[in-house]
């Protein structure tokens, strides 16, 4: 939203790449991927050689952007396809893949690489005692929709704790809106725990992880639940269509209405009860699924196979 640091920055990544003289350029990151395309549309015209490879992290568009974000998302993308040099697009699902618009992709090259996880040190954990434990992974932003897990949590049971991790989720802010949502009772029973360095001891003393996101690529989250042999209830945000593929323990959830959140609650509830009557051997099943799909070393394979075409062609 600052032009000028906009501006600040494609110099200062034009200079980078000036200097590095690379052969390939994988922009990744949102802001990160426009400006790549700018250096590359110049370098083109001082006819460099350098090779441009896009991933989408999911859709740059979408219903859960709102209307305008979306459409002018939309538009820039597709200027950006029609009049850039030729690039490789990678997308995280076949459904992202799908979901794009056919005709701008036609003068590039489109691949699906997905995400792992690589946390390392499960072990699977026998019934826990206290509380059911809901764990979330993210930040307190528009795009993570918090305000929406603080509804769910309302309608649960007594015996239920949320704790929210990651960016602002510590901040008074926060604390202040689930405080207009929930009484003191249920308020007393979540956690507001800011950042955290390693997740692993939260996953291994989770029932279950919540996602509430308005939009997702493939969530990296939801995979490390899975390799921490965690039940996960999300949102149909992207990449959930693929997970559900494989999670045997995924819950689709829309807490877009009272009625929603009211359903939502009944089946993480019952979800969670059904995994602690099994804690450890539900778990080792999930994770031996992810490893299956979503291992490490499964991801390298893909990763070097799809380099290898694009060094190729």
């Amino acid at each position: 939203g600052n032009p000028a640091a906009v501006q600040r920055t494609a110099r200062a990544l034009r200079r980078a790449l000036e200097a590095a003289k690379p052969d390939y350029v994988w922009a990744n990151a949102r802001m990160s991927v426009p400006l790549a395309r700018l250096w590359a549309q110049r370098n083109a015209r001082q006819n460099g050689s350098a090779r441009l490879i896009v991933t989408h992290h999911g859709l740059p568009f979408g219903p859960g952007f709102g209307r305008t974000t979306s459409t002018v998302s939309r538009a820039v993308e597709i200027g950006f396809l029609r009049r850039g040099p030729q690039q490789d697009i990678v997308f995280l699902t076949e459904e992202d893949r799908a979901a794009f618009p056919p005709a701008p992709l036609a003068a590039h090259r489109a691949h699906v690489l997905g995400n792992c996880s690589d946390l390392g040190g499960f072990v699977p954990q026998a019934t826990a005692e206290g509380p059911r434990r809901l764990v979330m992974l993210s930040r307190d932003a528009r795009q993570k929709n918090l305000d929406a897990a603080a509804r769910v949590f309302a309608q649960l049971p007594g015996d239920m704790r949320l704790d929210l991790w990651g960016m602002g989720t510590d901040s008074a802010d926060l604390r202040a809106r689930f405080a207009a949502i929930l009484p003191p009772e249920a308020l007393a029973r979540v956690g507001f725990c800011g950042m955290i360095a390693d997740v692993r001891p939260i996953l291994a003393a989770a029932d279950m992880l919540l996602a509430t996101s308005r939009y997702e690529g493939l969530s990296i989250s939801m995979i490390e639940a899975m390799e921490y042999g965690l039940p996960v209830a999300t949102t149909q945000v992207g990449g959930v269509a693929l997970l559900a593929q494989h999670h045997p323990m995924l819950a689709v959830i829309d807490p877009a209405t009272p009625a929603g959140c009211a359903a939502a609650a009944a089946r993480i509830d019952q979800m969670t009860a059904a995994f602690r009557q099994d804690r450890a051997g539900q778990g080792a099943a999930i994770h031996a699924v992810w490893a299956g799909v979503f291992a490490p070393e499964a991801w390298e394979a893909q990763a070097r196979a799809l380099f290898a075409r694009i060094c190729a062609a």
